[in-house]
């Protein structure tokens, strides 16, 4: 699956289980806090804790994206190219 198939899977699971975000407050709150638990992991040295809160930092850009009309795979190729060019 690529991050585009990745995305629609997640939104589809969300509205089946109605949970998709409120609002985009909701969301970085919320990827905040799976960043602060993948700096916990690291310091805890914790491997497959670091792959679960990794997944759920993906999953919360995702919801991110979905939020604001984006799609994650095509930001992420614009910025690589960006980054190309510097």
């Amino acid at each position: 699956m690529n991050l585009s198939e990745l995305q629609a899977a997640q939104m589809e699971q969300m509205t089946i289980k109605d949970c998709l975000p409120k609002d985009e407050t909701e969301v970085v709150l919320h990827l905040v806090e799976e960043v602060g638990e993948v700096c916990e992991a690291i310091r805890e040295d914790d491997r497959e804790e670091l792959k679960d809160e990794i997944a759920d930092v993906l999953w919360q850009l995702n919801k991110l994206c979905w939020i604001n009309k984006l799609d994650l795979e095509e930001v992420f190729l614009h910025k690589l190219n960006k980054n190309k060019d510097r």
